[in-house]
């Protein structure tokens, strides 16, 4: 019997032409693993409107996880967050420009919501699939943040039978030449996001 995942990237946000999420999603929209399947999800950078496309999908589809992804050009490898926090505070507008500060995302919400995935058993995938990886206890407070609380709290407050993980992203070299990085700021392999990526999907789909 055929599970789906969902896959989520995010399109072009800030300054930046282009966001390796977005490619990510749409080179795996649609592939398989055994009896998994993987529907991807580009999702729009505002703080709302990310979590309704998704949870509209979850609605549609009834993974049996969600796997997002974003871009941060301050990672050095791929990045397992752990919660996300009530606030709204970003270094760029969102695509609808609203550029909030030190806002809470839900009024008299509770301060976070974690992932409800074992990260220490994904980073333990990642290790053995020969893929660098970090956690953090802190994803900001920008719009992957946002859709890290919004997700997680209606998994937990409905019950919902899905799991629920997002990894952060460095650029990754197919942009060599495309965009200029910051001192200080790498790049990681395509190949090596990839690997990650299938890795993270066939342990969320068990």
């Amino acid at each position: 019997m055929t599970c789906k995942v969902i896959l989520t990237g995010f399109g072009p946000y800030g300054p930046h032409k282009f966001n390796p999420t977005q490619d990510l999603v749409r080179e795996y929209d649609g592939r398989r693993f055994g009896d998994v399947e993987v529907k991807g999800l580009v999702l729009p950078c505002t703080y709302y409107g990310a979590f309704d496309v998704l949870s509209g999908l979850i609605d549609n589809v009834s993974p049996v996880a969600v796997l997002s992804t974003g871009l941060d050009s301050h990672a050095e490898r791929l990045r397992l967050e752990i919660s996300g926090w009530n606030m709204m505070c970003g270094k760029y507008a969102d695509a609808d420009g609203e550029r909030p500060v030190y806002e809470p995302i839900e009024n008299f919400g509770k301060r976070f919501y974690d992932t409800n995935v074992d990260n220490a058993s994904l980073a333990y995938c990642l290790n053995q699939a020969g893929v660098p990886v970090e956690m953090s206890a802190d994803a900001g407070g920008f719009i992957c943040n946002s859709l890290i609380y919004l997700t997680s709290r209606r998994i937990k407050e409905e019950g919902l039978p899905l799991k629920n993980a997002f990894v952060h992203t460095p650029w990754t070299d197919d942009y060599l030449g495309k965009i200029k990085l910051e001192p200080g700021k790498v790049f990681i392999s395509k190949k090596e996001l990839c690997l990650g990526i299938e890795a993270l999907i066939n342990a969320l789909a068990k």
